[in-house]
């Protein structure tokens, strides 16, 4: 008897240790039997490359910083909120060059930031920060370093830059001397939200919503597994102690509830920050929220 081909979903993230679901549930099996060909793809430039990935139609879901997300599906793809990955919040460190004189915030208003492009999730909270600091940079008060290798190539150059990226993704260079982080902002609402494409989910919403059921359990199996944060320092190369750290904080979803309140302060925060164009709608969400269950 013919079994019916697995339906192939392509997903992209960052190679961080908050999208290890996606990977576990691969290498177990687990999608193909529930009769889904995942085909993951990590994507080191973050947010900005896979916003265009989707536009382009060369992924089908992508797991973004929630602020990315935000603005992507309000300012111009049409796409949909399908879920949140991860409730806790982003800390991001905020780093410049262990060889610079900048030692504090204050040292930071007028210096250039290093993002990995624009409109990625290092530019919008960049922008976010510095108007925590007081002031609104510039189109050329921007530096596109592509990735985080990117960044810290910059960063030890004799031109002073900052970059904000994932404390933990960075602790390695920060302990090695090659970044001095001299601030830690987080967010005010998840970490990580992934978005479908518009044309995609509105074919296969049952497929989205079995890989979304299946990332869940994943997550709650490597929460409460031994090893875990072993696991994080041998895959992805944070220090232990880092390691341990970012497990004891990071909190995945696991019941499949969409905080609408959070996507609404972040979609405020960055009109304010002048990351979207005029201040949200009051019906902000509309069609581009497709979550199973909402609060």
């Amino acid at each position: 008897m013919d079994h019916p081909s697995p339906a192939v979903i392509r997903v992209c993230g960052v190679p961080e240790p908050f999208n290890l679901p996606w990977r576990l549930g691969v290498e177990s099996g687990a999608f193909l039997l529930e009769g889904i060909d995942l085909q993951w793809r990590d994507v080191p430039e973050g947010t900005g490359a896979m916003c265009q990935l989707l536009q382009n139609g060369a992924t089908d879901l992508a797991v973004l910083v929630t602020e990315g997300a935000v603005r992507d599906v309000l300012v111009s793809s049409g796409n949909s909120v399908v879920a949140t990955l991860v409730d806790s919040p982003l800390r991001w460190g905020v780093h410049v060059g262990s060889g610079t004189d900048l030692q504090t915030p204050a040292d930071l208003v007028g210096v250039p930031f290093a993002i990995s492009r624009f409109n990625s999730g290092s530019h919008l909270m960049a922008m976010v920060y510095a108007k925590r600091l007081g002031w609104t940079p510039k189109e050329k008060d921007f530096i596109v370093v592509h990735d985080l290798d990117g960044a810290v190539a910059l960063l030890k150059s004799p031109r002073p830059a900052v970059f904000l990226w994932e404390q933990a993704m960075t602790a390695a260079f920060v302990e090695a001397g090659a970044l001095r982080m001299v601030d830690v902002m987080e967010a005010s609402w998840p970490a990580f939200t992934v978005v479908a494409r518009k044309e995609f989910h509105h074919r296969h919403p049952q497929e989205v919503e079995r890989v979304l059921r299946i990332v869940r359990e994943q997550a709650k199996a490597f929460t409460a597994g031994q090893g875990a944060a072993e696991q994080v320092t041998t895959r992805y190369g944070l220090p232990a102690t880092e390691a341990r750290r970012w497990f004891a904080a990071v909190r995945w979803n696991t019941d499949g509830r969409i905080d609408l309140p959070s996507l609404s302060l972040a979609a405020r925060t960055l009109a304010e920050a002048g990351m979207l164009t005029g201040a949200p709608p009051e019906d902000l969400w509309g069609d581009r929220l497709k979550g199973s269950a909402n609060s």
